[in-house]
């Protein structure tokens, strides 16, 4: 591993981030102008993202392959024609290639092989998605259609658990623009259960 590298691939920060302050506590004290020298405000951050838990390969193996890739090519076809659908093509043959590739990125985290990353690289789904803007609410939208699709192909009750712990959190690290200080809404398995008749 080079210098300077962790895990993941991404430099350590070499800045001291000992203070960490949120964006939230901002406007909470007086503000203090310029005096006679320099200073310094605490780093801040808008919020923790929280972990993802990805599934174990028991989705793929009871679901299969091809009722994956219905499922991702339901879900598209449902945002396209929502409020956020500027971020697919209008072209049809471009949409198709593009859900191809989102649901080969699905088919291999769901253990599939590497289907998307032997043809693109590291899935690095937030910096891919940087140039459309995701706001809380083009998250939430995404997700809902999820939920909305999880119905509409019946999928397997048994395994909506974990495929939604996997999707709740992942959908919060796609926000590139914040619009509130308020940390994202957590729509957690025991919040949509009930919808699926558990």
């Amino acid at each position: 591993m080079e210098h300077g590298q962790q895990g993941c691939g991404c430099a350590k920060p070499q800045e001291n981030i000992s203070n960490i302050g949120s964006f939230s506590s901002c406007g909470q004290t007086q503000f203090v102008g310029a005096g006679e020298e320099p200073r310094t405000a605490d780093a801040k951050i808008d919020f923790v993202y929280p972990p993802v838990v990805f599934p174990s390969n028991k989705i793929l193996k009871t679901f299969g392959e091809e009722a994956i890739r219905n499922m991702v090519f339901h879900h598209h076809s449902m945002l396209k024609k929502s409020s956020i659908g500027d971020m697919f093509p209008a072209d049809e043959k471009e949409f198709l290639e593009g859900t191809q590739k989102t649901a080969d990125f699905f088919v291999e985290a769901l253990g599939g092989g590497d289907i998307f990353s032997s043809k693109h690289g590291h899935p690095a789904l937030r910096g891919r998605h940087f140039r459309f803007i995701i706001d809380e609410k083009g998250r939430e939208i995404w997700l809902m259609m999820y939920k909305k699709t999880l119905r509409d192909i019946e999928f397997p009750k048994e395994l909506l658990e974990e495929f939604w712990n996997w999707i709740e959190p992942l959908s919060i690290r796609m926000i590139n623009r914040r619009t509130t200080a308020v940390p994202p809404q957590r729509f957690t398995f025991e919040s949509i259960k009930s919808e699926f008749g558990l």
